[in-house]
């Protein structure tokens, strides 16, 4: 495989019924525009779609809350954006304004 599509995806789950997905891979900045611009589409229409062999629905509140971080050191820079919300019986929960 080609260093600009190498892949890495993990699931794990944890004893306190926890679920978390991560995937990972090089891609070009056009091709990483692209899924951020599914992934605010998702957030804006309410569900965000992750395609792949380990991908999932994600179903998002009308309010959440969004935390962007940007951390720089000698070698290396990261740019995260997190959105969070609450969940009651498996669904989302807006939070308060």
């Amino acid at each position: 495989m080609a260093n600009d599509e190498q892949e890495s995806e993990t699931e794990a789950e944890s004893a306190a019924d926890e679920t978390e997905r991560e995937g990972e891979r090089v891609m070009s900045r056009a091709d990483g525009a692209g899924i951020i611009r599914e992934v605010a589409d998702g957030v804006e229409n309410g569900t965000i779609d992750i395609e792949g062999e380990n991908g999932f629905t994600v179903a998002v509140p009308e309010h959440f809350e969004l935390e962007v971080e940007y951390e720089v050191t000698d070698d290396e820079a990261e740019f995260e954006v997190e959105l969070e919300w609450q969940m009651e019986d498996g669904e989302p929960v807006s939070a308060d304004e």
